[in-house]
């Protein structure tokens, strides 16, 4: 993947990013957004959207010419290190341990930037465990030697201290070994020994902690005794060193120095920031802010879900007012100024926040990154930004020398990746890579699930052996990005859990099969439960479907069709088929009208065409006179529709001749053979994982007319539906189209 696919309007050099930091890619100053009051930028998508891409192209980019640190909050190696010293290290305290050597290591203009406040901050942590023999608390406290460049203001003043607390610990002999405790030894010796401009810089900063009344002494001691605390206490010696690493880069920049030599604004760089370590620290930048505590350091967050994430908001509905959000689409740069009123605090951290939408891959960057995958050059797309329904038609029509099959396989695997990929980066890359490795010779039979199965070469695999592309998306997008509060019981079924869900559309469908497929647990999830876990990972819902993502159901869907040696695919529908088939039929169904219709949809999941033929034609107005034609029409399509249009992998599929009429049922009458002929084409139809035959669709008007041969009330419905189906037929929209399946192509 080219590493700033899809990010030109956010890059570009009068883009959001380089207004915020004040310099182009290439080094060019321009006019700063914002300010001195500046918001926390939430990059927001769900898995594969390029996030993280983003983040790390600044930091390559941009980085040259701001000082920009990268941190990433899902790294195990800040709970590694916390872990070997618990008592005086936190993930937060590594993390700014992290980001204080790379601002130490900056090697552009005004050099490195010194971090003295928060040195002598996580010095006093170091220090500060009353229980640590002398050995172990010194070398907690000489671990932070690096952090301290040469010509600070107190340099050298850490050995001197070393050799002063030994000397006096070796007066004390082993009769009293901690009458003078290691912090005490280490602050006296440092304020003896600092300089008079180090004093005022420790006095600004530690003496505004909580207790400290103006002295930094007393507020270097009282953030460790709060560190070693825990809890509440912990949480705010964290956020004040966070404080203190801001007010050592503000300084760098305010300095007479710093500001003749130092231009735009430094970045910190937060990938993977709506997990916990990430909330810890956004969470006193927000709070500060909020406060009135501002400074000039750009940060840059990501968070899954659209709205950031719950942390950021209050129980109270206005809270939800409280976000400015913007996407590159939207035009222009966006506009923040923090609300005015209530009480910091108490008001929602939100008001700080601005999401940043991350966008979608237009159908011209698809083309185009399909085509270098493929070894087919840049342009692939150019001059085309049409309906994905016609991905890449003008982008190759006009390359001579390739064969109009080969021109048709092209086109065939494109409007695929269109499809599923929905503009997803990650979706569209690893479906690329897969697409490079087919031959396509009958377009006309090539499903979508044929693409998905495509091999693609996989690192994790010995020798690199090739596995279906599908498999490594799954990898991606769901095994390698658990969602955080998922029970470590269920780690290893939650694949397995989202497969059988693929199946379900309203949150009661699915909870029956998770109270099937969960059957002996001692540690269940409850479907609403998975719903909110999936939410807060950032995939999108859909009221039809209960998994909300369309390339996110089809991986999982394939995955069910070859799951179990008795057919997972079939057992689950089998499942809810006969769970409806139980209730009153004509009881309100929420997604197909009733409870006999739900049923016979979960049947022809299964191949069963016969049954929801025998349902239709029962329920027509003609022999059911409590129906109505217009919800008849809407039991059709709620029968055929997703999830249960799916290629009908390893089945003969009749279909195509079904509803042409050149496979009639045997036996029925005259109704019964026009329902299953209808039934049979927008069954087909709504599929979407295969071409659209055009003489498919120019079917409908002759069966829906033909239905209303005979005087039936309400037959003006049939031949209204006739005309708006062939519109959606002619610009290749679903029939019954929801928040996942619109502009599908």
């Amino acid at each position: 993947m080219s590493d700033d696919l899809g990010f030109g309007k956010l890059l570009y050099d009068d883009g959001l990013v380089a207004r915020l930091l004040g310099k182009t890619r290439k080094g060019r100053n321009r006019p700063l957004l914002y300010g001195p009051d500046l918001p926390v930028v939430l990059l927001t998508g769900g898995p594969g959207m390029g996030k993280g891409r983003l983040l790390r192209c600044v930091r390559d980019e941009f980085g040259r010419h701001v000082p920009a640190v990268h941190i990433d909050c899902a790294a195990p190696a800040h709970a590694e290190r916390a872990g070997q010293h618990p008592s005086t290290r936190s993930e937060v305290t590594e993390a700014l341990r992290e980001m204080a050597v790379q601002f130490g290591a900056w090697g552009g203009d005004g050099g490195p930037i010194a971090v003295p406040r928060l040195y002598a901050g996580l010095v006093a942590v170091a220090a500060g465990d009353p229980l640590a023999g002398s050995a172990t608390g010194l070398e907690e406290v000489r671990r932070h030697d690096d952090l301290l460049p040469r010509g600070s203001f107190w340099g050298g003043v850490l050995h001197r201290a070393f050799r002063s607390y030994l000397a006096a610990l070796a007066a004390l002999l082993a009769a009293q070994p901690l009458a003078t405790p290691l912090i005490t030894a280490i602050l006296d010796e440092l304020f003896e020994r600092v300089s008079s401009e180090g004093k005022a810089a420790l006095e600004d900063c530690y003496g505004a902690y909580s207790g400290a009344a103006g002295h930094p002494r007393l507020g270097l001691h009282g953030l460790s005794v709060d560190f070693q605390q825990g809890g509440e206490g912990r949480a705010n010696a964290e956020s004040f060193l966070f404080r203190a690493l801001r007010e050592d880069v503000e300084a760098a920049y305010t300095s007479v120095r710093g500001r003749m030599a130092r231009a735009g604004r430094p970045a910190v760089l937060l990938d993977h920031a709506d997990n916990a370590l990430g909330r810890r620290l956004l969470r006193p930048v927000l709070l500060d802010r909020e406060s009135g505590h501002h400074d000039r350091v750009a940060v840059f967050a990501t968070a899954r879900r659209a709205d950031g994430g719950r942390f950021l908001y209050r129980s109270t509905d206005a809270d939800a007012d409280a976000v400015a959000s913007w996407g590159p689409a939207d035009g222009g740069l966006p506009v923040w100024q923090r609300a005015r009123g209530g009480v910091a605090g108490l008001v929602a951290p939100a008001r700080g926040v601005l999401l940043v939408r991350m966008p979608t891959l237009t159908t011209e960057q698809q083309n185009d990154e399909v085509a270098r995958l493929q070894g087919r050059g840049q342009g692939g797309g150019a001059g085309h930004a049409g309906h994905p329904g016609h991905a890449g038609h003008m982008s190759h029509a006009g390359h001579a020398g390739h064969p109009p099959g080969e021109h048709a396989s092209r086109l065939r695997v494109e409007s695929g990746i269109h499809r599923l990929g929905g503009g997803r980066p990650r979706f569209v890359t690893r479906l690329g890579e897969g697409a490079a490795s087919l031959r396509v010779r009958e377009p006309g039979a090539f499903t979508d699930w044929d693409l998905l199965d495509a091999p693609v070469r996989s690192r994790d695999e010995p020798e690199g052996r090739p596995v279906p592309v599908a498999d490594l998306l799954l990898d991606d997008l769901i095994v390698r990005q658990l969602p955080e509060e998922l029970p470590p019981e269920q780690h290893d079924h939650w694949l397995d859990l989202l497969s059988h869900l693929s199946v379900a559309h309203t949150g009661s469908c699915a909870q029956e099969l998770m109270l099937a497929r969960q059957a002996g647990r001692d540690e269940r999830l409850s479907a609403y439960r998975v719903a909110e876990l999936l939410a807060d990972s950032g995939w999108p819902h859909c009221p039809r479907h209960f998994i909300g993502d369309r390339g996110l159901r089809h991986l999982l869907m394939r995955r069910l069709h070859r799951m179990g040696a008795q057919g997972a695919w079939q057992a689950d529908h089998a499942l809810l088929r006969d769970h409806f088939a139980t209730r009153f039929p004509t009881a309100t169904d929420d997604q197909c009208g009733t409870a006999a219709a739900h049923a016979a949809h979960h049947h022809l999941a299964m191949g069963g065409a016969e049954a929801a033929v025998d349902h239709l034609t029962g329920a027509f107005p003609l022999r059911d006179a409590t129906r109505t034609m217009a919800e008849w029409c809407e039991e059709l399509l709620a029968i055929a529709g997703a999830p249960c249009a799916a290629p009908l992998a390893g089945d003969p599929d009749d279909r195509h001749a079904r509803a042409l009429g050149e496979a009639p049922p045997t036996g029925g009458d005259w109704l019964r053979r026009r329902v299953d002929r209808l039934l049979h084409a927008v069954w087909l139809y709504e599929d979407r994982t295969r071409p659209v035959d055009q003489a498919l669709t120019g079917t409908w008007r002759q069966l829906l007319d033909r239905l209303g041969d005979e005087p039936v009330p309400g037959t003006e419905v049939l031949t209204r539906k006739a005309g708006e189906w062939a519109q959606l037929a002619q610009e290749r929209q679903p029939l019954k189209p929801c928040a996942c399946t619109r502009h599908l192509g």
